[in-house]
């Protein structure tokens, strides 16, 4: 039996979307870890203590959430609602935002991700003129938390014959597609090239050799092609470094095969509001979890 239990968060109306965490629910009650469901509703609208009393008596638990993707902020209150229960998140506010937030994770990459530079706000002339010092485009946009790649030409890609104007474009399509989840500023990043696989998206955008990897107490653990497709990552142990460059107990990297040889790291998620891909077995990754 693990000594931590896992705390699954999703929207009491979340969209009718295969997050998978009802195969994740099996996995953890087949491997006897206890888990439990909350509704997130309280915790965005600051409530988090009112969300946390169906749990069963605080006994000092230690909680691993998985779920929807929480702001710094939100996710901060639940800790603190843990906190007046005497127990508390393995990963904790700054952990969180270590690997959710790109301008914390970026500088420890170093070369190992593409060069990037970001704004403390929505204002996209300062966004255009920060991108000038990547060189020009092509460019990728995205806030500090995450990108609009299903919208990958309308509010993510911005093209090498870009303008001012096509790039507020892509900023604005950014802006609208986020809401009131858009977290921050912009992130620019020089656009590198990826090797591809066979098979398309949805609007037609090329499929990237990708892989998802999730790291737990300074391990590599588990990892899977990030999208359902027939690859393999040669060598993920040539990874296993950033389990000592980034501070986080449980967080995940997005790896890519560069067109013209070697990999790159496209991002870093915390890895409780990571989402498995379609080809990692819940029951292989919590197993690792809780293996001691």
């Amino acid at each position: 039996m693990s000594d931590f239990s896992i705390l699954f968060g999703r929207p009491r109306s979340a969209p009718a979307v295969d997050d998978r965490f009802e195969l994740e629910a099996l996995a953890a009650e087949e491997l006897d870890i206890d888990a439990y469901a909350i509704s997130l509703d309280p915790v965005v609208n600051g409530e988090a203590e009112r969300a946390l009393q169906r749990l069963p008596r605080p006994c000092g638990r230690r909680w691993l959430y998985r779920g929807w993707m929480l702001s710094e902020d939100e996710y901060t209150g639940l800790n603190d609602a843990f906190s007046e229960r005497d127990e508390e998140l393995i990963v904790d506010p700054e952990s969180h935002a270590l690997t959710s937030y790109a301008p914390e994770y970026l500088p420890l990459l170093g070369d190992r991700t593409p060069p990037a530079r970001w704004t403390e706000s929505e204002n996209i002339l300062e966004a255009w003129e920060l991108a000038q010092e990547l060189g020009p485009p092509p460019w990728i946009v995205k806030d500090h938390v995450k990108s609009a790649k299903e919208r990958w030409h309308r509010a993510c890609f911005v093209p090498a014959t870009a303008t001012f104007e096509d790039f507020h474009d892509v900023c604005e399509g950014l802006l609208e597609y986020r809401g009131d989840r858009f977290e921050r500023g912009f992130v620019i990043k020089k656009y590198v090239d990826l090797a591809n696989l066979p098979g398309f998206t949805p609007e037609q955008r090329r499929v990237t050799d990708e892989h998802r990897l999730f790291f737990w107490q300074g391990r590599l653990i588990a990892h899977a092609p990030y999208y359902d497709v027939d690859t393999t990552l040669p060598n993920p142990q040539q990874f296993a470094i950033l389990g000592r460059l980034i501070d986080s107990p449980f967080f995940s990297a997005d790896v890519a095969r560069l067109a013209s040889g070697g990999y790159t790291i496209i991002e870093l998620n915390d890895g409780g509001c990571t989402q498995l891909p379609e080809q990692m077995d819940p029951r292989d990754l919590y197993r690792a979890l809780a293996d001691k």
